[in-house]
């Protein structure tokens, strides 16, 4: 019997040593609940029962409690390792069999899948196309692949709008010139002449002599613009005259004398005179100041002596030939009067023969006036001939070699932005012909050098019917000046009338039907003065490119004696990467009628401040194709225009191009511009870049595009009766009929501890308690052995009794 019962201490006590053992080898390893040997007295029983005086049979080992106990968090660099803070365990799958575990050393698989050091996938609740998390255990994945774009389909956009901002726009009249002198191709000189009398040719043999009375002529000039009249010139010693004029330089010298009376007289003229060598002799000359007049100039009432300078005889005259203006473009002096909204008015007179471009830059300087200036000409195709090779073109003073129309263009367009500004050129493919255009309205002057007048020609014709000119190498009229157009502008109030002289030139007469209304600093995305704010942002097409949305607003004009206005009033234009995306207008000819418009969308406010949702539009852009930075489209979803059945329920996914702005929240309220908030859900591929899991299992991805999304939820169980689980290894766990059935939920919901993402939940076990534990077990098997051996020679005392 003693035998039995120190036997059954030592057993005791071996594996009190085993699991003390087990408890010390594992204090390092992760989630490890520690085991205690609980022990029970042994006693001999029977149907009657047991005596009062029974003896006791030894002990036995009656469970292997395990220590549910919280263990350490040791914090990690690891995003998927995972400590449970409280009650519950995780929930593994492995080969079809479920397991629970409190070690929480996850990582990925190849596939993408949260497991175990062991394989066994991390259960948890997956999310749904939409996001949403279902609620149905399975294992979890992560999406580590690329994030397929989303094209935008919803834009939210807060703003606030400054009420103070200022109306932009107005209403003006524009009108066109249309006089009956633009766009005529005027052939003339390349260069004005001066009115001019020249003398016969004279000699010096014998010299003049000019003691003997010297020479006395009038010189008389009329029709100038300048200085007219009649100047008498008195050519002696005293005046300054050589005594002997035998020489050159002596006629030079009388010149200068004769010039000096004509100009410093009581009474000048604008006429020079001057001499030239004429191989054995001289002549003399006296020509006009002003150039291009036809003026006369002439010489009469001379001295008998003066024949020798070859001027009429006494009681003869001499007459001039009259000046020659260059070509020009035909534009006389005219006037027209700007009357302002208080009838003030202004006359304005332009210059005879001035462009376009300086009648409209003389114009702006007029209060309410806005003036452009273009000039157009055309270089006709069946009129140009450079059959020699050697015809060259003149344009404006610059000399152009091209044997045909094509190498005159390239010519003219490489010098636009040098020295023929402004100036381009474009072959008509209808025609053939060559079109130039000053876009400030400069005047277009040609002119030919060089060529063969047999063979060469250049047809340049100016508006439509007018006359064309045929410039000829070699002929005394070889350019020809077209003048320009201009479109004027009048601010709101301001008005012009009374064209002097109406019709010859430049202007021609105002009737009713010559002005338009017309809007004054309209909405022009390219120009800041015509739009009070304005914001952007960046939207995503179908694969995944970026765009850039601008949004500006305009403030519009409220009278309230107009019942078509309203206040508070704004529209709204939408421009994508600078292009239009209204629908089309189906009204207009094709191809217009397939043309993007300006998108446009009225906006009211109520008188809070707030917007008045009822009144403004639902902004809706449905006329949207992506294109690529050639503007070509770029293969993504196209466009589903209202016509063709685009509405605001924007499928999901979607199937065009066509989004919806919500601008809930906008107000109107009198501070400065501000975007408030602005969001909106689409995005370009992307690649995992990092992993969140909050307390509640939450997983959070993080991608390289700036996207995030949940990829699902991480679930935990508990146990009525965790004790009653089954350990299987690898810190697992498994139930059975003792554990019940696992509660299953999210973390940090009924009895369930919450999750701590980056950390470890370190093993349970107190070594200093385990190696106490030990020397009592080390105790305890070496008193039960000493039991063995008491008994032991005891009996064997009784063996020698004889």
């Amino acid at each position: 019997m003693s035998f039995d019962v120190a036997l059954s201490g030592i057993r005791a006590a071996s594996n009190d040593l085993s699991i003390t053992g087990n408890n010390i080898a594992n204090a390092s390893t992760t989630g490890f609940k520690s085991s205690r040997a609980e022990f029970g007295d042994v006693y001999a029983t029977s149907i009657g029962g047991a005596g009062s005086k029974s003896i006791g049979s030894g002990v036995q080992l009656q469970d292997v409690s395990q220590r549910f106990s919280q263990g350490n968090i040791a914090f990690t660099e690891n995003e998927l390792d995972l400590a449970i803070s409280g009650n519950g365990f995780f929930i593994v799958r492995r080969d079809g069999a479920q397991y629970y575990t409190r070690s929480g050393t996850f990582g990925l698989d190849r596939e993408g899948y949260i497991t175990s050091n062991t394989g066994a996938r991390l259960q948890g609740f997956p999310v749904n196309s939409r996001g949403q998390i279902t609620g149905i255990q399975s294992d979890i994945r992560i999406q580590a692949s690329n994030l397929a774009p989303r094209a935008t389909t919803a834009v939210q956009s807060t703003l606030n709008l400054d009420a103070s901002e200022t109306v932009l726009q107005s209403t003006g009249v524009r009108f066109t010139t249309d006089g009956n002198a633009i766009g005529v191709a005027r052939v003339g000189l390349e260069d004005s002449t001066q009115t001019t009398h020249t003398t016969n040719q004279f000699t010096l043999t014998p010299p003049i002599d000019m003691t003997a009375g010297g020479i006395q002529f009038k010189v008389e000039l009329t029709g100038s613009s300048g200085n007219n009249g009649t100047v008498e010139v008195n050519l002696d010693p005293s005046t300054g005259a050589p005594a002997q004029v035998q020489s050159f330089n002596d006629l030079r010298t009388l010149v200068s004398v004769i010039n000096a009376q004509l100009f410093h007289s009581n009474s000048p003229i604008d006429v020079v005179a001057s001499v030239v060598q004429d191989g054995a002799g001289y002549r003399l000359s006296f020509s006009s100041v002003q150039e291009g007049e036809n003026s006369q100039i002439r010489i009469f009432d001379t001295s008998a002596s003066a024949a020798a300078l070859d001027l009429p005889a006494p009681g003869g005259e001499a007459v001039s030939t009259p000046g020659i203006p260059a070509a020009n473009n035909g534009y006389p002096r005219q006037s027209i009067d700007i009357v302002d909204a208080k009838g003030k008015v202004v006359t304005y007179t332009s210059a005879a023969n001035a462009s376009a471009a300086a009648i409209a830059a003389e114009l702006n300087a007029v209060t309410g006036v806005t003036a452009t200036a273009t000039t157009t000409m055309r270089f006709v195709n069946s009129e140009f001939d450079n059959v020699s090779g050697t015809l060259q073109v003149q344009l404006n003073g610059v000399t152009l070699s091209a044997p045909t129309l094509a190498g005159l263009e390239d010519a003219i367009n490489a010098l636009t932005n040098s020295t023929l500004p402004g100036i381009t050129a474009e072959i008509d493919a209808a025609t053939g012909d060559l079109v130039v255009r000053s876009s400030v309205g400069d005047d277009l002057r040609v002119s030919v050098l060089g060529g063969d007048p047999a063979t060469d020609s250049v047809g340049v014709l100016g508006a439509p019917n007018t006359p064309m000119a045929i410039l000829l190498p070699g002929s005394a009229d070889n350019t020809a000046v077209v003048g320009g157009q201009l479109e004027i502008v009048l601010a709101e109030g301001y008005s012009a009338a009374n064209p002097t002289p109406p019709s010859i030139g430049l202007f021609g007469a105002f009737t009713e039907n010559t002005f338009t209304e017309v809007v004054i600093n309209a909405f022009d995305p390219a120009d800041k003065s015509t739009y009070n704010h304005a914001t952007s942002m960046r939207i995503y097409d179908s694969l995944g490119n970026p765009h850039v949305m601008t949004q500006y607003f305009v403030r519009q004009e409220y009278d309230p004696n107009d019942p078509t206005t309203s206040p508070n009033h704004w529209i709204m234009y939408v421009q994508i990467d600078g292009r239009d995306v209204g629908d089309p207008d189906t009204t207009l000819p094709p191809p217009e009628n397939t043309v993007p418009t300006r998108a446009a969308f009225d906006l009211f406010f109520n008188p809070d401040g707030s917007l008045n949702q009822n009144l403004s539009d639902p902004v809706l852009i449905s006329n949207w194709t992506p294109m690529d930075e050639e503007g070509n489209p770029n293969g993504a979803l196209g466009p589903q225009n209202v016509l063709s059945g685009g509405t605001m329920n924007i499928p999901d996914p979607p199937t065009s191009s066509n989004f919806v702005i919500d601008l809930a929240g906008t107000t109107q309220f009198s501070s400065v511009f501000s975007v408030n908030d602005v969001d909106q859900n689409g995005y370009t591929t992307g690649r995992l870049s990092g992993l969140n899991i909050d307390d509640t299992g939450i997983i959070f991805a993080r991608f390289t595009n700036g996207e995030s999304m949940v990829l699902g939820q991480v679930i935990l169980a508990n146990f009525t009766n965790a004790q009653g689980l089954q350990p299987i290894g690898d810190s697992m766990w498994v139930e059975n009929y003792e554990s019940g059935p696992p509660n299953v939920g999210t973390p940090g919901s009924a009895t369930l501890g919450t999750i701590q993402s980056g950390a470890l939940e370190e093993s349970n076990v107190d070594l200093s308690e385990e190696l106490v534990r030990l020397i009592i077990a080390q105790r305890n098997f070496q008193a039960s052995a000493k039991t063995i051996e008491t008994t032991n020679q005891i009996t064997q005392t009784v063996i020698n009794l004889r």
